[in-house]
């Protein structure tokens, strides 16, 4: 199984993000909608097929993912919506299907700037901040390898599992401007 690395990718919806892990050998998807399936399914050609594995979940539960079968946890859109306690059920059970040293790399609402806090308080949003999903990660053991926004109203977080069995490499690299 060298060089087979695989993915889970928490409430994928339509698959915006689906495609750029075909580099995976295994990618796992985890909804709690059942036509996720066929809109990501269509978004691979045939010979992928056999390598994509779709369950649904009822809430945080993973349990048809294997213990320790996966080298990074991506999750766009989705913990935006989860009210603290169920960060932390995910967060949790992120920990089982991750291999050591495994990363997860999720965007969560930091209502500490202004758009996400605006979208929190219509009710769109389940309010959370910074400063609290770091203290849920390393309350659950991870390090915190990146915590920044790709633009104002998408803050996301690095994060890795302790231990070295991940081949895998996370590494910030930033463009220099002259």
């Amino acid at each position: 199984r060298s060089g087979r690395y695989n993915s889970l990718e928490i409430g994928p919806g339509t698959g915006m993000f689906s495609r750029e892990f075909k580099a995976w050998y295994l990618n796992y998807y985890v909804d709690v909608n059942t036509w996720v399936e066929k809109s990501i399914r269509k978004k691979f050609p045939r010979p992928a097929q056999k390598n994509l594995k779709f369950y649904l979940t009822d809430r945080t539960k993973c349990l048809n993912i294997p213990s320790a079968s996966c080298n990074l946890v991506f999750s766009w859109d989705t913990f935006v919506f989860f009210t603290e306690e169920h960060v932390k059920e995910y967060l949790h059970d992120i920990k089982r299907v991750l291999v050591p040293g495994g990363y997860g790399f999720i965007q969560y609402a930091d209502c500490q700037t202004e758009i996400e806090l605006a979208r929190a308080e219509r009710g769109y949003w389940n309010y959370n901040t910074k400063a609290n999903m770091k203290q849920m990660l390393e309350e659950e053991g991870y390090e915190v390898i990146e915590m920044n926004q790709f633009i104002p109203g998408a803050s996301f977080v690095v994060f890795r599992k302790p231990g070295k069995q991940n081949p895998a490499v996370y590494e910030i690299s930033e463009i220099e401007l002259d």
